[in-house]
C-alpha cells in the first residue's frame, strides 16, 4: 500500500518546536509495509530497513524502497520525515547527528532530515530504543503525547503506544529528564524505569535487558503477566492473539526467540505454562488452559 498525503503542510522554521499535534494526524499505522512519508513523496520500505542520514541530509532511503510516489521535487532544508512501522515489522534510523533509533512494531516517528544547529527534536508514538550521540551544547528531545524526554547523550527505551493505559521510559546509561503534561519532572538514573499514567509517575529499579531485548529479536522475561507477553507478540508478529481471561495474570519467566516463527514461540510459551493454543482459518491464535 502506498500513501500520498500532505501530512506536513508547513516545514519547521528555525527555532520552532515540533508540534505534538502532528501525532494526531489521521494517517494510522496500518497495512503490511513500513511507510516513509516526506514533504514530497511517500514510499513503502523493506522490513528491517536501516536508514542513514548524513550531515547534509542525504540518505540511503532508495536502497530500501519498494516503490515511490513523488508529488514534486523538494529543495527544502530541515524537511520533516515520518516513518510508520506496522505490527509485524521493524526499522532503524541513524539521524544526521549520529543518533541511532530502533523502531518497534506499531510505532511512528517524526523527525527532520537534518537537525538544526541548536535543536535536536523528534516525535514518537509506540516503542523505540535510542542511542543518542553526545552533544553538550545541544540536548536531544523526544516528545510523546503524554511526556517529553530531554537528554544530552545516553541510551534509553521509550514505550508510548496510544492504546496502552500507561507509558514508560527505561534508562540504560547516562541521564534523562522526563517532563509530564502537568510539567512535573522526573530524573532517571541508569537501571531505572518510570511508569507514566496521565500525570502520575512511579519510578522503580529494573533489569533493563528485559525492556530493550526486543531490538535484538528477543524477549527476556521475569515474572511477566502472560497477557502482557501475548500483547507484545501480537504486535511483533502482526497477528491476532486471543486468550481466556483466566490466563491473563499467569506469570512467565525465560527467553523467547523472536527470530523464529510465531508457532515456535507459542509452542515454547504454552509448554512452559501448560497452556494450549489453536489457529483458525483466519490465522488468529486462541490460547487457553489445557
Amino acid at each position: 500500500m502506498i500513501l500520498a498525503m500532505n501530512w506536513w503542510s508547513t516545514n519547521a522554521d528555525e527555532g520552532t518546536e515540533l508540534d505534538i499535534a502532528l501525532l494526531n494526524d489521521t494517517t494510522s499505522i496500518c497495512g503490511d509495509e513500513v511507510i516513509l512519508i516526506t514533504d514530497n513523496q511517500a514510499m513503502n520500505l523493506k522490513n528491517d530497513a536501516s536508514l542513514k542520514y548524513d550531515t547534509l541530509g542525504s540518505s540511503n532511503i532508495q536502497q530500501y524502497a519498494l516503490n515511490t510516489k513523488i508529488s514534486q521535487a523538494s529543495s527544502v532544508k530541515n524537511e520533516m520525515h515520518q516513518i510508520m512501522v506496522p505490527n509485524g515489522k521493524r526499522a532503524d534510523i541513524t539521524f544526521s547527528d549520529g543518533t541511532r533509533i530502533y523502531i518497534n512494531s506499531g510505532s511512528k516517528v517524526i523527525y527532520p532530515d537534518i537537525f538544526e544547529e541548536q535543536k535536536r527534536e523528534i516525535l514518537v508514538e509506540g516503542e523505540v530504543y535510542l542511542d543518542v550521540a553526545k552533544r553538550k551544547d545541544c540536548p536531544f528531545v523526544v516528545k510523546t503525547r503524554e511526556f517529553d524526554i530531554r537528554v544530552l547523550g545516553t541510551s534509553f527505551n521509550v514505550c508510548a503506544y496510544r492504546e496502552d493505559e500507561a507509558s514508560s521510559v527505561v534508562l540504560v546509561h547516562g541521564s534523562v529528564e522526563v517532563t509530564t503534561e502537568n510539567k512535573s519532572k522526573v530524573r532517571l538514573a541508569p537501571n531505572q524505569l518510570v511508569d507514566i499514567k496521565g500525570n502520575k509517575t512511579q519510578v522503580r529499579k529494573v533489569d533493563v535487558s528485559e525492556y530493550i531485548s526486543w531490538k535484538d529479536n528477543l524477549l527476556l522475561l521475569h515474572q511477566r503477566p502472560v497477557g502482557d507477553v501475548l500483547k507484545k507478540l501480537e504486535r511483533y508478529y502482526g497477528c491476532k492473539i486471543r486468550y481466556d481471561a483466566e490466563i491473563t495474570t499467569l506469570s512467565l519467566s525465560g527467553k523467547l526467540d523472536l527470530q523464529t516463527d510465531i508457532t515456535d514461540v507459542m509452542d515454547n510459551l504454552c509448554l512452559s505454562l501448560s497452556l494450549h493454543y489453536t489457529i483458525n482459518d483466519k490465522d488468529e491464535i486462541y490460547v487457553s488452559l489445557k
